[in-house]
């Protein structure tokens, strides 16, 4: 089943500096949350990405 979402509300507002690194973390760990739900994920590679995207987060981008 397939749905759209379409925002009508505000404009979004803008999110810059680490405002925007927090939001895009948040969603990665959201997806990586949502493969281990969906069995997709084991929780040890969930861990293991997480702590990857942690070390990338405070490197910087590699």
């Amino acid at each position: 089943m397939y749905r759209e979402f379409v925002y009508s509300g505000d404009p979004p507002p803008e999110l810059k500096g680490e405002e925007y690194e927090a939001f895009l973390m948040n969603i990665q760990k959201s997806v990586l949350f949502s493969l281990e739900q969906r069995k997709l994920l084991s929780p040890e590679q969930r861990k293991r990405c997480l702590a990857e995207l942690e070390r990338r987060g405070s490197n910087g981008p590699v």
